[in-house]
């Protein structure tokens, strides 16, 4: 039988201190660009893509209400449009803008940035090596990045 660890030993709870750490950070980088780390989701599926507001949807693990509330913040900061499918006028699909892919630039910049001031204390193998781990447990558990 092995010995219980603490709580605030617990991977849980770490991930979860952790994880309100950077957003935050991360939030407040990005803030001067009028966006917010969800929009940065949406965006970088954007990239290269032309997907419909469900197919966002589902990668990011979000309701669709969710999805069109972030779209229409995205639209009004003009870095996202709706556009018709001509085969089904029902639905959309959504295109990054200049000034989207503008944005995804910086915010990219930024958070390379912040992941260089978070993972300074660590050496490059330990760098590595947490990175192989976070994208084998977003895949594990079928999560963007994985």
């Amino acid at each position: 039988m092995t010995a219980e660890r603490s709580l605030i030993s617990s991977a849980a709870f770490l991930f979860g201190k952790l994880g309100q750490f950077v957003t935050q950070r991360f939030a407040e980088q990005i803030a001067p660009l009028g966006l917010r780390p969800r929009h940065c989701g949406v965006l970088a599926l954007l990239k290269d893509d032309h997907p419909s507001q469900l197919a966002i949807a589902k990668s990011l693990g979000v309701s669709n209400s969710v999805v069109v509330n972030m779209l229409d913040e995205l639209e009004d900061l003009g870095a996202v449009r709706r556009v018709r499918e001509t085969g089904d006028r029902r639905r959309h699909r959504v295109e990054i803008t200049d000034h989207g892919r503008t944005l995804l630039k910086k915010a990219t910049r930024l958070a390379n940035k912040l992941d260089e001031e978070l993972l300074s204390p660590l050496t490059a193998g330990q760098v590595a090596q947490l990175r192989d781990s976070l994208r084998a447990l977003s895949a594990g558990h079928g999560l963007p990045g994985g």
